[in-house]
């Protein structure tokens, strides 16, 4: 669901940036609108991502550990 909310947003943006009159303006547009933004949201996924594997992992350990002291 999150992907089309994506790819809408990188669409406005960067046809925002391409309605720009200025070469300089438009890549000024872009990097602000629509490359910064997508870098930091798929950053935040992926640490998120990162954060529940490690939780999932540690759970999975102190499972087998508790399993070998029983």
């Amino acid at each position: 669901m999150w992907h089309i909310v994506a790819i809408g947003y990188l669409f406005v943006a960067v046809m925002f940036a391409a309605a720009q009159p200025d070469w300089v303006r438009m890549l000024v547009y872009l990097v602000f609108w629509a490359v910064l933004p997508t870098v930091f949201v798929s950053w935040v996924v992926l640490v998120r991502h990162r954060n529940k594997r490690m939780k999932a992992e540690e759970a999975a350990e102190q499972q087998r550990s508790q399993d070998k002291t029983d």
